[in-house]
């Protein structure tokens, strides 16, 4: 036996596969995770004063479309339009009054308070909410002629304010980012 050690010296030209490989191991994480997590889309912006006018066909059945509102020149409200299976369509605030801080996510098809991670309730036609702050979607007025629906912005600012004023007088910032948990 030799008592000389042997030393194996690899370079770049030996080890490229190993390196190869880690890197389409990596590649195949990244777009895993954004296929498992997608980020969520931005709600479209409407100006001060702009009605929202949706044809109704154009509507996916229970899927939820947000929308920001300018309650003033500085902060946005989020709110969401979805319709029903028939020809009923919801539209209400996305932010329920008791954690209104904390916004709000989308999970299995359900609208999700986004402090207590409980399902927003909502008020049915004809109910009146409490003046408690709670976690119920505050729905807003709207008009439907036809396959046409139209949400005004003054009914918005209006809605948002009978409701949500008592929670502004508290100094709780508007809802300008929502939680996503999945």
């Amino acid at each position: 036996m030799s008592g000389r050690k042997r030393t194996v010296k690899l370079g770049w030209r030996e080890l490229w596969p190993v390196w190869m490989v880690f890197g389409v191991l990596i590649a195949i994480g990244i777009v895993g995770m954004q296929m498992m997590f997608p980020t969520p889309t931005r709600p479209k912006t409407l100006l001060a004063g702009e009605d929202l006018k949706l044809n109704l066909a154009d509507l996916a059945p229970a899927r939820v479309y947000l929308f920001a509102y300018p309650a003033t020149p500085q902060n946005q409200v989020e709110f969401f339009v979805e319709r029903g299976p028939g020809v009923g369509a919801t539209v209400a605030f996305a932010s329920c009054r008791r954690c209104y801080r904390a916004g709000h996510y989308q999970q299995a098809g359900q609208h999700l308070c986004g402090y207590c991670n409980e399902p927003m309730e909502r008020v049915s036609a004809g109910q009146t909410p409490g003046a408690e702050k709670d976690c119920k979607l505050i729905p807003i007025a709207f008009e439907k002629s036809g396959n046409q629906l139209v949400v005004r912005g003054d009914a918005m600012r209006e809605t948002f304010a009978r409701w949500y004023a008592p929670v502004l007088t508290q100094g709780a910032p508007f809802p300008t980012e929502r939680k996503r948990r999945e």
